[in-house]
């Protein structure tokens, strides 16, 4: 094979795999967009700050109790020279024994009360949240070193819905506030696991007779030096949420941790190509062509996330008035920030990944002290003195001095350009939109609203150029020669006035939303397009959601579905509206009253569907070969020979010029 097929066939495989994470990714980043609107109005401030420091004391035990693992897991799973049964075996060891240590220590601290202030009552879901959480990190990573990533993906899409479910029940039908969202959690882990072990059959890469002692010790030193790296990563990303309820109390805590939401964003795309790019770079370790692939994966990364990033500056008011709640809209204020230093965390980590692969994790545990150093010690300095904008700050100063000094030192191991010219223009193009957006916030300049998409215009053109060549490729060609035809500017002034559109549709409370919504479905309608009318009930049902509750939005796609069912007569439509329907009834009449309204809809479903299910149950493999067996019994008991398609036995060939006997035959003259 050439030498340009291969390094084809290695962009082309990340790419693919990008698609198939991002796939599986989407659904659960898709629900936690979702459910910020649900926490941020079932849960107060406090609560919501007490959530989050539990989460994040989670988050510090994890890396402790399975010391890492996963990380060694993926690493030398995917190595061909390494058993993949003796990897997870020594995997699930691991775990097993952390888990054990953490049963009898953390009863220790619950009883001694030394943490209540931090666990408050929460010390056995946080166990049972460690383990579950823990073993689905290690299980989901060893199917990705299997390199089953659409099974990865699914995992993703099915641990998604459960977390939907617990959430509905637990937080909103129970109303159980802190306990119902870790009960969430800590069930969709536990299935997770469940799946995961029978999808993969991985207890056939189980077996704890004859541990690899030699691997054993390899494994720990890779993934031992990764304990402090990713601790002190921790307590770069969790110090200010400890610290800021230390000195300004959980309230403040909430909004801090609301403020982190969109700019969980930009590390939401990081992540999704993250997952991709550790596996490639793994693989690509030895090859030639090793610099120019770092060269230029980095490249597109940057690009892309500069221009998510300033799509976030440009929209980050309206995306705080539309998806948080009302006593959070404060937290605009520290968005920007986060923001911008989500960009900086983002290239610390692809950077930390040639420490990975060229298993010098000790490098990684030297500049990761760096961060833990800067960001505890302004915290103490800034916090006191001016509030929330102190994390912040320490957040942006930590992430940026670290990825110098990886820039710096992780170019000796493997010397990719990184492309330094580009990164101080779009950093300072994208430090200008974080000023402007606080100056406004502050002062009120409407000028703000021209000067920021002018902006992101100018970051948009800077970047698109790498990513239009891979994105084009995988394209329809009819798409790719409209853009084209289109051109740049036509499409960022479509970009700009569906953006502006949908500002407008905000500040006006959501009725041009309904008004765009109708005319959508009038126009499906009058041209017999159920495309368009789905297209504007999905419109009303989110104004709804947004301006009002699920009841609200609910009612008002029961109307425009009923106008959808009168119009074209659908089943599809009719089940659709019975969903709308029990949405309102669940919301305004209670859970009891939906609970029998759903369960007299099912028994009427299937008595008009009862044909259809007999058909179904009839046609099952099992029925098959009953019949099959009654019908030699009868032969049996009758005396009567068995048929066959021929007289003469299996394999043999009737004799010449002699014809079956009782077989009318017919002579032509």
């Amino acid at each position: 094979m050439s030498e340009a097929v291969v390094k084809k066939s290695s962009y082309k495989k990340l790419f693919s795999n990008t698609v198939i994470f991002a796939v599986g990714s989407f659904s659960s980043k898709l629900l936690i967009i979702l459910l910020v609107k649900v926490y941020t109005t079932y849960l107060s401030r406090e609560e919501l700050g007490i959530n989050d420091v539990i989460t994040q004391i989670a988050n510090w035990l994890q890396p402790i109790v399975t010391v890492t693992i996963s990380e060694a897991v993926i690493r030398f799973g995917l190595d061909k020279a390494f058993d993949k049964k003796k990897v997870f075996t020594i995997g699930n060891m691991i775990c097993m024994a952390g888990f054990a240590v953490l049963g009898l220590i953390l009863p220790i601290v619950a009883i001694s009360g030394v943490a209540d202030k931090y666990l408050s009552g929460y010390s056995l879901l946080l166990y049972v949240y460690v383990v579950t959480s823990g073993l689905k990190l290690v299980y989901s990573t060893f199917v990705r070193a299997l390199e089953k990533v659409k099974l990865f993906a699914l995992n993703g899409i099915l641990t998604t819905l459960l977390t939907l479910i617990g959430t509905v029940v637990f937080i909103i039908g129970f109303k159980m506030g802190n306990t119902g969202y870790l009960l969430s959690i800590i069930i969709s882990d536990g299935l997770s696991v469940v799946f995961l072990t029978f999808s993969a059959k991985l207890w056939r890469y189980i077996e704890f007779r004859r541990p690899d002692r030699a691997l054993l010790r390899t494994m720990l030193y890779y993934s031992i030096p990764l304990i402090p790296a990713q601790i002190l990563w921790l307590i770069t990303n969790s110090s200010d949420s400890f610290m800021t309820t230390a000195y300004l109390g959980s309230a403040a805590n909430g909004v801090l941790s609301a403020a982190y939401k969109i700019p969980n964003l930009v590390a939401t795309v990081y992540f999704m190509f993250g997952q991709a790019w550790n596996m490639s770079a793994i693989m690509e370790d030895d090859s030639d062509d090793r610099n120019e692939f770092y060269t230029n994966v980095f490249e597109l990364n940057q690009c892309l996330l500069y221009i998510i990033a300033a799509g976030c500056l440009m929209l980050v008011r309206p995306l705080t008035f539309i998806w948080l709640g009302p006593e959070f809209q404060e937290s605009a204020l520290y968005s920007p920030l986060l923001i911008f230093s989500s960009v900086f965390s983002c290239f610390v980590t692809f950077l930390g990944s040639i420490y990975l692969t060229s298993r010098r994790t000790t490098r990684s545990m030297v500049t990761s002290l760096f961060s833990g150093i800067i960001n505890v010690g302004l915290n103490i300095i800034l916090i006191p003195r001016i509030g929330l904008y102190g994390p912040a700050l320490s957040t942006v100063a930590s992430y940026s001095v670290v990825f110098i000094i990886r820039a710096m030192d992780s170019r000796k191991i493997i010397p990719f350009d990184l492309k330094i010219k580009k990164i101080i223009v779009n950093v300072s193009l994208l430090l200008a939109m974080v000023l402007i957006n606080n100056d406004d916030m502050n002062k009120g300049h409407e000028w703000t609203f021209v000067l920021l998409p002018l902006l992101f215009i100018v970051v948009f053109i800077i970047n698109y150029k790498p990513l239009w060549k891979p994105i084009s490729a995988r394209l329809p060609k009819k798409a790719v020669r409209l853009l084209e035809r289109m051109g740049i500017f036509r499409i960022m002034l479509a970009v700009l006035f569906a953006a502006s559109v949908i500002a407008f549709g905000v500040y006006m409370g959501g009725w041009l939303f309904y008004f765009i919504g109708g005319l959508l479905l009038a126009q499906g309608v009058i041209l017999r397009s159920r495309r368009f009318s789905y297209i504007g009930t999905l419109i009303v049902f989110l104004a709804g959601l947004i301006q009002f509750n699920l009841g609200a939005a609910g009612f008002a796609a029961a109307v425009c579905l009923l106008i959808m069912l009168i119009a074209f007569k659908s089943p599809g439509c009719a089940l659709l509206l019975a969903t709308a329907a029990d949405i309102c009834i669940c919301t305004y009449f209670g859970r009891g009253i939906g609970g029998l309204v759903i369960c007299g809809e099912l028994i009427l479903l299937l008595i008009l569907m009862r044909k259809q299910i007999a058909k179904a149950v009839g046609r099952l493999p099992g029925m098959q070969p009953k019949r099959k067996k009654r019908r030699k019994k009868r032969r049996a008991h009758s005396g009567e020979a068995p048929r066959s398609r021929s007289a003469s036995a299996p394999g043999t060939k009737r004799p010449q010029g002699k014809r079956p006997v009782g077989k009318k035959t017919s002579h032509r003259r």
